[in-house]
């Protein structure tokens, strides 16, 4: 095994792309084979994987246990991102719960507890640390804290800072370092200096997180891989299945392999993981369907909306949970007259971009993302109504300004910050009070459970109706008894288009009829189809230059741009030979215009949900290819590192530390 490993952060796929919309049954069906694929670990919980499986209507302890148990392997560890004292919910908690809720992820054999807060206040995360170390070394859990370190394109991260927390995270016991932008927001030469400042001053792994939403995780990924390789040491980057890549999630791990076996320098190209190519294939086909499935919760690519996302650092599952808010987009649909979400959310993000530096640009990951997503929607209602924009101030936004969810930065428009004061009836900002100095909450839960008709609650239940936010018209307590009674009601997953309903029709004589769906079953299913519209959307946004790629490696944008339209090509010209082969006779093919009214009729309904006019996007530069291709002789073959006496000599490009 080489140095550069690869995490696969699945949780976060199903977040950012899905709004965790799926059950666990559906994720763990869809993903057999993520641990068998060459990856290190795989990120299997936190984040919203704790409150929206029970906003679902479903039992999230159950939903929790499924996933964690379908994917304990001796030779992957498991690790789950884990919010400070404010676990996996929207406020800080007191340590009974905040020990109560990791040790049982400890029992159920969670390995990492990837602890972060989004201001990286070191008093937030001091709860999670002891509590590893008691699951660690009094009760012999397999378990570490991770101390993770929140970046961004932000006047607020600086690196002395940064290091200055990272020495605080060391006493407080954590293992090791996780570098996290969820706004995929990053520059290149803050990952290369700040991943080598903590190999040079401190022992242990180091990781490091991106989203693809601005194609920068990339080019930044390869700048944590050469800090670390010349100081010879592990990194692990964060990585997507091929089938869940791009787009508001990760890079795909194919990609970065590519990447990383055609880096300029040797020593690099020598240090890729190997990967199991036969079963990255196994799980193509149902990751496919499922994002498939769920596509109605995929931000919609639209350059503009790109831009406006950047403009407000917008993080990767942001689009997803601004759509999950009850009657934001009724609101703002008659407000703007528009009931164009893509539109509504240029809007939304136009107006975060202008209210963040009121609200001293707090780093866009949870809780922090959520509040300003909430607050810039409620100012742009607010001023679309004639008032002022913070006239109406979020729950979640006073306590962040008043100091209840820790350090609130010097820049914080003062007048803002006074409001929110006069609204919590306070006279100043208060001291972040660290979960170990709040008082017990389970056992008063206890009782509210009893007394609700359970006689002996678990720690799971307590922990549960004392953390959830009501759901509709239940709160915490009412959940966990409907849970326990069975009488809970569990979201439904989707239904699929008739196209895409893997269905044969036959007449009385046993022939295929040779409906839509079935024409759609013989080419490869609705999995096939949504690989196409990937590759398609994939296409734009390279010819859109949304990725950066490495110094060097400028010529794999072409190489990616050429594979993507082959493999449509093929597609393409292939349909009437999978028909054949699915037993459609010449003369039925004859008969059926499929290339308009079927296939190309289902890839257009796939290709336009993931962006405005991207099937005719598509239909042109693939029809352009084919022509080039008739016109043109084939290329030779490249001679791999062919070209790498025209790229670096193996240095970096940006300062030292």
């Amino acid at each position: 095994m080489g140095l550069i490993k690869f995490q696969e952060v699945y949780r976060d796929a199903i977040q950012s792309l899905m709004g965790t919309n799926p059950s666990a049954a559906e994720i763990t069906a869809a993903h057999p084979n993520a641990v068998y694929s060459g990856i290190s670990s795989i990120q299997t919980g936190g984040g919203t994987f704790f409150d929206l499986f029970a906003r679902k209507g479903r039992n999230e302890w159950e939903e929790v246990q499924k996933v964690i148990e379908f994917y304990r392997n001796d030779e992957v560890q498991q690790s789950a991102l884990i919010r400070g004292d404010f676990l996996f919910s929207y406020e800080p908690q007191p340590f009974d719960v905040v020990k109560a809720m990791v040790m049982e992820y400890a029992r159920m054999g969670m390995n990492v507890l990837q602890n972060f807060h989004g201001l990286n206040d070191t008093d937030v995360l001091a709860g999670v640390a002891e509590a590893v170390r008691i699951a660690r070394e009094e009760e012999g859990h397999n378990i570490v804290a991770r101390g993770t370190l929140c970046v961004e394109d932000n006047r607020n991260i600086r690196i002395d800072e940064l290091l200055f927390a990272a020495d605080k995270m060391v006493e407080q016991g954590h293992t090791g370092f996780y570098i996290k932008s969820a706004s995929g927001r990053m520059r290149e030469d803050t990952i290369y200096r700040l991943t080598a400042a903590l190999m040079d001053r401190f022992d242990g792994p180091v990781g490091v997180h991106a989203h693809s939403t601005y194609g920068e995780a990339p080019v930044c990924y390869m700048a944590a891989i050469e800090a670390a390789i010349e100081r010879g040491r592990e990194i692990e980057i964060d990585i997507q299945h091929p089938a869940l890549s791009g787009s508001t999630a990760h890079p795909s791990m194919l990609k970065m392999a590519h990447l990383i076996r055609n880096h300029p320098n040797q020593a690099i190209r020598g240090q890729a993981p190997i990967l199991n190519i036969d079963a990255i294939k196994a799980d193509m086909d149902t990751l496919y369907v499922l994002r498939f499935l769920y596509r109605e919760s995929e931000s919609e690519y639209d350059k503009d909306l790109l831009r406006a996302m950047y403009a407000a650092r917008a993080a990767g599952g942001a689009t997803s949970a601004l759509k999950a808010v009850h009657g934001l987009e009724d609101t703002l649909s008659r407000l703007l007259g528009t009931n164009d979400w893509t539109e509504i959310q240029k809007a939304i993000y136009a107006m975060q971009a202008q209210i963040l530096p009121e609200l001293g640009d707090p780093t866009q990951i949870t809780p922090y993302a959520a509040n300003t997503n909430i607050m810039a929607a409620v100012a742009l209602m607010n001023e679309l109504n004639g008032k002022g924009r913070f006239d109406t101030l979020p729950p979640g936004i006073v306590n962040y300004l008043v100091g209840r969810h820790g350090r609130v930065p010097e820049s914080v428009n003062r007048e803002l910050q006074a409001r929110a004061l006069e609204i919590a009836s306070l006279t100043e900002p208060v001291r972040y009070v660290p979960s170990q100095q709040r008082d017990d909450a389970l056992p008063a839960a206890i009782e509210k459970l009893k007394a609700a008709g359970i006689e002996g609650p678990t720690a799971r239940q307590a922990i549960s109706a004392h953390m959830l936010k009501p759901t509709g018209a239940q709160d915490g307590v009412g959940h966990v008894v409907a849970c326990h009674n069975g009488e809970n009601t569990p979201q439904m997953p989707p239904e699929l288009p008739h196209w895409a309903k893997q269905t044969v029709h036959t007449n009385k004589d046993g022939e295929i009829c040779w409906g839509i769906s079935d024409t759609i079953a013989a080419i490869g299913g609705v999995g096939k189809i949504e690989e196409m519209a990937q590759r398609a959307l994939h296409l734009k946004q390279i010819d859109d230059h949304v990725y950066i790629f490495p110094q060097g490696e400028k010529r794999l944008e072409q190489e990616w741009r050429e594979g993507n339209l082959k493999k449509m090509l093929e597609f393409f010209d292939g349909i009437p030979a999978a028909l054949r082969k699915a037993g459609m006779t010449e003369v039925q093919l004859m008969g059926v215009d499929w290339r308009k009214q079927d296939v190309m009729l289902c890839l257009k309904d796939a290709c336009d949900h993931k962006a405005k006019g991207l099937f005719d996007y598509m239909v042109a530069e693939v029809e352009k290819y084919r022509q080039e291709r008739t016109l043109q002789p084939a290329p030779k073959p490249a001679v791999a590192g062919a070209q790498l006496s025209a790229g670096r000599d193996g240095r970096p490009h940006y300062a030292k530390v």
